[in-house]
């Protein structure tokens, strides 16, 4: 039976009726091997955080948009949309109609222009301080402002969104197109690093400039540190501290070293036959002969006579 029977309008069917028909579209794509990524909404309120909320609010602030997109409200919290995926300047999605077979949606979005995307990349070193802030929505009102700015922003405008549905309405933005779009805010809830994704903005560059710049300061801090501080090799060491290092020998030292060692050796038999001929002269003046020791009780180098 066709709309014109109902005087152009299609019969009314619950809320209750529509999460029934959702479900059952979803069970039988699943019995096919399809796999989705459904839109669930918790609440009356779609998106719950910064990233979800900006998405939605930029959209209805278009004339274009604001008289029709809230026609998707009552689809996306039905979980009409039973399948949304963003990639790179496009989502795609599934959302359940009135016909037994869900609508196929694409989203076209294009890349944020690189001068926008540069300014703002300025004004975020000076205000982002991690990617976790980032990611969260919790940044400073000021950069919150520049983010959501109209034009100048990283939300696209409708001249840079294109819409396309499988279903009849001649109308670019129909009820399946303004679910997919509401759908979006709660996908970004979710991951809200999608939305770089989208925009064709690479997340690391766009927070890594402020690491960079920090990480270049660090590195000229070191440096300046570095060459007030000593030579960590170890001549360096060596001369400094007039010390010997391991594993370094100088012709010097080598010298040093053996004339250290040797020292003692003559003093100790210099002093042993001093000691001897002391003995030995006591003992021819008493006429008798000096009596011998043992040798582990030889004389202490440099000891007199133990007489």
């Amino acid at each position: 039976m066709g709309y014109g029977s109902w005087g152009g309008f299609a019969p009314y069917v619950s809320k209750a009726q529509k999460m029934a028909m959702a479900a059952k579209t979803r069970a039988a794509l699943a019995k096919k091997g399809i796999i989705l990524e459904p839109i669930s909404v918790e609440g009356r309120k779609i998106a719950q955080t910064w990233w979800g909320t900006a998405w939605s609010e930029n959209l209805e602030r278009y004339a274009d948009y604001s008289n029709r997109i809230p026609r998707g409200r009552t689809y996306v919290r039905n979980g009409s949309v039973l399948d949304l995926k963003i990639a790179r300047n496009e989502v795609t999605a599934l959302v359940a109609g009135s016909r037994p077979q869900p609508y196929k949606i694409t989203i076209g979005i294009e890349s944020l222009d690189k001068k926008v995307e540069h300014a703002l990349l300025a004004k975020s070193r000076t205000s982002l301080d991690s990617m976790q802030a980032l990611l969260s929505g919790q940044f400073p009102a000021d950069l919150q402002e520049e983010f959501f700015k109209q034009g100048t922003g990283l939300f696209p405008t409708p001249r840079e969104i294109t819409l396309d549905c499988s279903c009849p309405d001649w109308a670019d933005m129909c009820k399946h197109v303004a679910a997919a779009l509401y759908g979006v805010a709660v996908r970004l809830d979710q991951k809200p690093e999608l939305f770089f994704v989208l925009r064709g903005i690479e997340i690391k560059d766009f927070v890594g400039e402020m690491v960079k710049t920090e990480s270049r300061k660090m590195l000229r801090k070191a440096q300046a540190k570095t060459e007030r501080t000593i030579a960590g090799d170890e001549a360096g060491l060596s001369a400094l501290f007039g010390i010997e290092m391991d594993g370094e020998k100088t012709p010097d030292a080598e010298v040093k070293t053996t004339d250290a060692k040797a020292a003692p050796v003559r003093a100790r038999k210099k002093g042993t036959a001093s000691a001897r001929s002391k003995v030995r002269a006591v003992a021819k003046k008493r006429g008798t002969r000096p009596k011998r020791r043992p040798r582990q009780y030889a004389t202490v180098p440099g000891a007199g006579s133990s007489e």
